[in-house]
C-alpha cells in the first residue's frame, strides 16, 4: 500500500509559523516577567542622575531590586531625570513600573543653607520646615558624611515635601559631594586626597567667619597661609566660632579662658575640623589665597577688612577703627537722647527733669497757679482780719 507524503509547508509558511511561535514565547516571557514581584521600596527617594547606573543605584539603595531585565527596560524606556520622586500607588506589574517610573517626579520645596551654618543649626531648620525628627537627621549624616563638619556646600536645595531623614541627607549630602568633587578635581587634578580636601574646608570655614564678601576671601586666605608657613599663630576669633559657640560674640575673657584647640590665639596650627558650611568662593580662596605679604587685617569704618604687613601699621589701623568706634556710639548716645525728648509729652518733662537732677523743677504754669492760690488766701486773711473775724 502507498502512502502519501503529508505536505510541507513552504519555505515562507515555515518563517511565518516559527516567528509567530518566537512571538508567543517572547510574549510569555514578557507577561511572567511583567508578573515577577517587585520588592517594596521607599515611595520616596531621590535619583541623582538621569544615567541609567545611577537610576539603578539609587533604586537599590531605597530597597528596590533591580535585575538584569530591568536594566534593559530603563535602558530603552524614556529616563527619569534628576530630582526627586514619589511612588504613589503600585503600577499593574514590573515591566510598567520602569517604563513609567519618570512620570513619577514630583515638586519640591526649595531650602536655603547659608554659609557659615553648622550642622546643628541645619538639621533644627530642617526638622521643622520638613517635620522630621532632628536627632535622625544627624545620625544619617554621622553615617554618611566624609567628615564631621563643612561636607554641606553653602546654597540652595529642592528637597520633597514628604521624605524620610535618610534621603534626605543622601540628596543634601550627593549634591555636596557633586561639587566638592568637582572642585577637587579642577584645584588638586589627579593629586587629589582626602587630607587635602578636609585641610581646604577647615580653611575655607575659617575665611567664611571672618568675611562673606567674595573679593576680600583671597586676602585673607592669603595670611591664613602666609601665618602658617612663618609658624606664627592664626589669632583669629573667627575659629572660636565652633559648635554651640558658633553665633556669640567673641569677648576677651574667652580668648583667654577657653582651652579648646579652636583657639588660635593659644595655639599653632589649623583648627581640628571644620567650623561649617562654606561657600564654594570660600573654597576656592582657600586653594587659590592672592598672592601677599599680609599677615594682619581689621575693620574699617565702611565694613570692609584693610590688610597690613606689620605689626605697627595694622595697629595703627585698630586704634583708628576704636576711635570711630567710640565716636559712633557717642552719636548715637546723642541722637537717642534727642529722639526721646521729642516723644516726651510737654507735661512729663517737667518729671523728667525732676527725676535727673533730682531737684523740684516747676513749670510757669503750676508756678503762676501757686501763686494766684497764694493771693487769693492773702485776700479772704486780710479780709476777716480787717473785720475782727480773727
Amino acid at each position: 500500500m502507498f502512502i502519501e507524503p503529508l505536505h510541507r509547508p513552504s519555505p515562507s509558511r515555515q518563517k511565518s509559523i516559527i516567528a509567530t511561535a518566537l512571538l508567543a514565547l517572547l510574549l510569555f516571557f514578557v507577561i511572567m516577567y511583567n508578573e515577577t514581584p517587585l520588592s517594596k521600596g521607599k515611595s520616596t527617594f531621590y535619583i541623582p542622575s538621569s544615567n541609567t547606573e545611577a537610576v539603578i543605584r539609587s533604586l537599590e539603595e531605597n530597597g528596590y531590586d533591580v535585575n538584569f531585565l530591568d536594566t534593559l527596560v530603563l535602558r530603552f524606556a524614556r529616563q527619569p531625570k534628576k530630582g526627586w520622586y514619589r511612588i504613589y500607588q503600585e503600577e499593574p506589574g514590573r515591566f510598567f513600573f520602569f517604563k513609567n517610573l519618570y512620570k513619577k517626579r514630583m515638586r519640591t520645596l526649595g531650602i536655603k543653607i547659608f554659609a557659615g551654618e553648622t550642622k546643628k543649626e541645619i538639621f533644627y531648620r530642617l526638622s521643622r520646615d520638613l517635620m522630621l525628627d532632628e536627632a535622625k537627621l544627624d545620625g544619617n549624616y554621622t553615617k554618611l558624611a566624609r567628615f564631621k563638619e563643612g561636607n554641606i556646600i553653602a546654597g540652595r536645595y529642592l528637597l520633597p515635601r514628604s521624605s524620610d531623614e535618610e534621603g534626605v541627607i543622601r540628596y543634601i549630602l550627593d549634591e555636596s559631594n557633586e561639587k566638592l568633587d568637582s572642585f577637587a578635581q579642577e584645584s588638586f587634578g589627579s593629586d587629589f586626597s582626602r587630607a587635602k580636601m578636609r585641610r581646604a574646608l577647615i580653611i575655607a570655614s575659617i575665611i567664611q567667619k571672618e568675611s562673606n564678601d567674595a573679593d576680600e576671601m583671597p586676602r585673607i586666605s592669603s595670611v591664613i597661609h602666609n601665618r602658617l608657613k612663618k609658624g606664627m599663630k592664626l589669632q583669629m576669633d573667627g575659629t572660636l566660632n565652633h559648635g554651640k559657640y558658633s553665633r556669640t560674640v567673641v569677648t576677651p575673657d574667652r580668648i583667654k579662658n577657653d582651652r579648646s584647640r579652636y583657639n588660635t590665639y593659644k595655639y599653632k596650627g589649623l583648627i581640628p575640623a571644620p567650623l561649617g558650611s562654606v561657600s564654594i568662593d570660600a573654597l576656592h580662596a582657600a586653594a587659590f589665597p592672592a598672592k601677599s605679604n599680609y599677615l594682619f587685617f581689621v575693620l574699617n569704618e565702611k565694613g570692609k577688612h584693610v590688610f597690613s604687613e606689620n605689626y605697627k601699621s595694622h595697629l595703627k589701623r585698630v586704634r583708628a577703627f576704636k576711635a570711630w568706634l567710640r565716636e559712633r556710639e557717642t552719636k548715637k548716645k546723642a541722637e537717642k537722647q534727642k529722639e526721646e525728648e521729642k516723644r516726651v509729652p510737654a507735661g512729663n518733662k517737667c518729671q523728667k527733669e525732676m527725676k535727673r537732677t533730682k531737684k523740684p523743677v516747676e513749670s510757669r504754669q503750676i508756678q503762676k497757679l501757686f501763686s494766684d492760690i497764694n493771693a487769693s488766701r492773702q485776700q479772704h486773711h486780710n479780709f476777716y482780719k480787717i473785720n475782727n473775724l480773727i
